[in-house]
């Protein structure tokens, strides 16, 4: 009878843990992808980072006095963004901005910036009859704001821009070399206000041009150089998607 009791219980303790076991496990679908994971690959394909340099001269009117100063900024910063649709990015950066008066005999002022910006994926096709040699050509869009530490500089830039970029596959499949290259250029918009100082008006406007190589894995290396007025940036960043 014991014997009999000690199965009976062993049976029962054998049921429970493969009930639990079957309520621990997430369920697999059909094409065998597991969904019920927190963070899992189609989430992860969703995020993408980097860092961006920027180096920019930059010409301001003092707020009183109206005298002309030129500013020479420099900016490095990381960044992380998730697409939130298949067409529309939200992103942050924080890093580390530089400002020189070239026109006064002070010393340069590094403070720390922060800021934030979303991107519009407006249009993706490969269809162009009077461009058929180009693998695929894009329209894209987007806006940034940053800002610095209050306490050390006070600078806040506001920045728009509209691209239009050409990309060929390479078809190469070493990993040194890029399996896509783009050419882009198109309007970009730039306000500075800064401390004392605010961006003189003609230079509000400008131009861009540059080129991306995008490698296997996810990895993409850009460089860019934007005209305004009598201002000018020249702009490289380095990221990955997942």
């Amino acid at each position: 009878m014991i014997k009999s009791s000690k199965l009976a219980a062993a049976a029962a303790a054998t049921l429970l843990v493969s009930v639990n076991a079957q309520a621990a496990t997430p369920k697999v679908p059909d094409d065998g992808y597991i969904t019920h994971y927190a963070v899992n690959s189609e989430i992860l394909d969703r995020w993408h980072g980097g860092v961006q340099g920027f180096a920019a001269k930059r010409n301001v009117e003092a707020k009183r006095g109206g005298f002309l100063s030129e500013m020479d900024a420099k900016r490095v910063n990381a960044y992380v963004g998730f697409d939130v649709f298949r067409w529309f990015t939200v992103y942050g950066l924080g890093g580390v901005l530089n400002v020189k008066n070239t026109k006064a005999f002070i010393p340069s002022e590094t403070t720390t910036v922060w800021g934030g910006g979303a991107m519009f994926s407006l249009l993706d096709d490969d269809q162009l009859d009077f461009l058929d040699t180009i693998s695929r050509y894009r329209l894209s869009a987007g806006v940034e704001a940053s800002y610095s530490d209050p306490n050390d500089l006070e600078w806040k830039q506001y920045d728009a821009w509209l691209t239009f970029e050409i990309l060929n596959d390479t078809y190469l499949s070493d990993a040194l070399f890029p399996t896509q290259i783009g050419l882009f250029c198109g309007p970009v918009f730039s306000k500075v206000d800064m401390e004392g100082y605010e961006q003189v008006d003609d230079n509000d406007w400008g131009f861009e041009a540059g080129m991306s190589l995008r490698f296997a894995d996810g990895i993409f290396v850009q460089g860019a150089y934007e005209w305004f007025g009598d201002d000018s940036v020249a702009a490289f960043s380095a990221g990955f998607r997942f």
